[in-house]
């Protein structure tokens, strides 16, 4: 399986969580991890990069969750799994695009607090389009 259907499909099932109930589960996200893992070893994708990607994701996403602002591990580890996903060179684009989508998303939904997977999700795959365009 390729690492972007396990992605797609990973992505879908963890945003529509954090949609509806405003948690990402561990059950669900750290094997989702493993999975894409195993599959960029597998096709021969991952690269040592990807790891130096999720390290720069874990610490920039620390710094909300630090200041408290209603970021939680879940989102941590879903970020960690979009940078796995995308690895090193796409990642900056990564954070931006995230940040501005989930704006959007709450402005569109006139709400102050929105889960930010869906947000993630986008961006991943609006970054993975243009970057293999």
């Amino acid at each position: 399986m390729e690492p972007l259907l396990i992605f797609i499909i990973g992505a879908a099932f963890i945003s529509w969580i954090d949609w509806k109930n405003s948690i990402i589960p561990d059950k669900y996200i750290i094997p989702l991890i493993f999975i894409l893992g195993i599959t960029k070893v597998i096709t021969g994708s991952f690269e040592t990069n990807d790891l130096i990607a999720v390290l720069i994701i874990l610490i920039i996403f620390l710094i909300p969750i630090f200041l408290n602002f209603n970021f939680g591990g879940g989102d941590l580890r879903f970020g960690a799994f979009c940078a796995l996903f995308l690895g090193l060179a796409p990642v900056g684009y990564f954070i931006a695009s995230a940040g501005i989508i989930h704006l959007i998303i709450m402005g569109l939904l006139r709400k102050r607090e929105f889960g930010f997977a869906p947000a993630m999700s986008i961006a991943s795959l609006a970054v993975y389009g243009a970057v293999h365009a």
